[in-house]
């Protein structure tokens, strides 16, 4: 039987086209921007556990407190948009409980487990990467959760998701947390100049139509460029007909992968209000450590004017990857960071450098969802409309503990979650069940369980 393997290029060449074909020029709008307020999802990732005697929060419920001089005190003006989440776990890396380091069943170590669950909830495939202490693995067995939420609401966005990073400096599963599907990690971008292109690089900003000769010679303009793929939609349909069910599933998946370039490299209108292009400045070396904090800022401008132009409504953040060893010259510390985390308690020098640390990314949160707070959207801001997660991979570097995970959540998703709580989870709970909160929160409201189902219960109470 005849296979049918084309490449992308052969697949365009054979409906009389050439490659560029693909970029034709389509004005592009978001249903966000006429919707109005609609859910996001941004995850901000920070590596090597935290200090918890000086984390800062504390009391029960609206209650709460953050204390001045704690790892969290940045946040205090936020304090009624958040909710402290203690007690949550990541319980999935502990079914069924690894047998040794070389586990074939849940292997990894507690890094590499620790970003391969985060969002997954599920065990990393047998691999040879290293993570130390004689433990190996590959890179997870499943979807993450943004990605899950991505494939469901697919269209309504020009960009499905957004994986941004800073100072990532090598790859493997400890510098991933966005899975297509099992053994599928996405990139994760740590140049903002990268993603700025990539994102706002075919933009245009336009003033509204103000006459109807302009808006009839917009409908024109896009009506003269529709995709391809709509040009040869019969073809298309004859030729999947002449398949077999394998090879339907390889072209459709061949298909959609064009659409997903079409949608990317289309110009882009923007529009509505609090939607401006991020002020980029010089370039620079986004893997120089003193160009941390700088690179670091680029892409929350980004991701801020992403969110607040419509163009994505998923993205993640990953500061460094697990076991980062940035240093962090600007605030006198020029020792690893995953070499700090190691030392004892005993030394309380090193600890005053970690909660130096961990309040340094507490502050970095808080430029982000004050940035987020500061865009009127609807009768709230577009922190209001999203939820932002700050996390980690373990909770006591030391330790290496995967239980009480630091999960800080900030904004409400459109009202959907009550804010302004410290909420006390005992017994312990399953991190999956956060994750099933997120896709409740997005609005896929039947959703019940996500990955390990063994572990998952259901959505994390009392967020609603």
């Amino acid at each position: 039987m005849m296979s049918f393997r084309w490449s992308r290029r052969r697949f365009i060449q054979s409906m009389g086209m050439t490659v560029p074909a693909v970029a034709l020029p389509v004005l592009w709008s978001s249903p966000l921007l006429a919707a109005g307020a609609t859910p996001r999802l941004l995850v901000f990732f920070s590596p090597n556990g935290t200090i918890y005697p000086h984390w800062g929060p504390t009391g029960v419920g609206t209650a709460y407190t953050i204390a001045t001089g704690s790892i969290c005190e940045p946040l205090i003006p936020f304090k009624a948009k958040l909710n402290i989440l203690q007690g949550v776990s990541n319980l999935s890396e502990e079914n069924p409980l690894p047998s040794g380091p070389a586990d074939p069943v849940n292997p990894g170590n507690r890094h590499m487990k620790g970003s391969g669950h985060c969002l997954t909830g599920v065990p990393l495939l047998p691999g040879t990467q290293s993570g130390g202490g004689g433990a190996s693995s590959g890179y997870a067995g499943g979807i993450s959760v943004d990605q899950y939420i991505a494939n469901k609401i697919m269209g309504q966005t020009k960009f499905p998701s957004i994986e941004a990073g800073v100072g990532m400096k090598d790859g493997g599963v400890r510098q991933h947390l966005a899975y297509a599907g099992s053994n599928q990690p996405l990139p994760t971008e740590s140049d903002p100049f990268k993603i700025f292109q990539r994102v706002f690089g075919s933009a245009v900003a336009t003033p509204a139509m103000p006459n109807a000769a302009q808006q009839q010679a917009a409908a024109q303009k896009l009506a003269e460029s529709k995709s391809i793929l709509d040009y040869a939609a019969q073809d298309l349909t004859t030729l999947m007909a002449r398949l077999p069910g394998d090879e339907k599933i390889r072209l459709d998946r061949h298909l959609q992968s064009i659409r997903e370039i079409e949608m990317q490299l289309v110009p882009t209108a923007l529009g509505g209000a609090g939607c401006t292009m991020p002020m980029m400045g010089p370039t620079l070396d986004p893997l120089a450590t003193n160009n941390f904090p700088a690179a670091g800022k680029l892409q929350m401008d980004i991701l801020v004017a992403a969110f607040a132009c419509g163009l994505t409504r998923i993205a993640t953040l990953q500061w460094g990857g697990s076991t980062s060893e940035q240093t962090f010259p600007w605030l006198g510390i020029n020792s690893g960071h995953h070499t700090m985390s190691h030392v004892g308690d005993s030394d309380l020098a090193n600890m005053a450098s970690l909660v130096k640390i961990n309040n340094w990314y507490a502050q970095q949160f808080a430029y982000l969802i004050g940035k987020l707070d500061a865009i009127q959207e609807g009768a709230g801001t577009l922190l209001d409309s999203s939820v932002v997660g700050w996390t980690n991979e373990i909770s006591k570097g030391n330790t290496h503990d995967a239980h009480n995970i630091p999960w800080i959540l900030a904004g409400s998703a459109g009202g959907y979650f009550k804010t302004g709580r410290l909420i006390q989870y005992t017994p312990e709970q399953p991190h999956n069940n956060l994750l099933v909160s997120f896709m409740n929160a997005m609005g896929l409201t039947n959703e019940t369980t996500f990955g390990t189902k063994a572990v998952c219960t259901g959505p994390l109470m009392g967020l609603v």
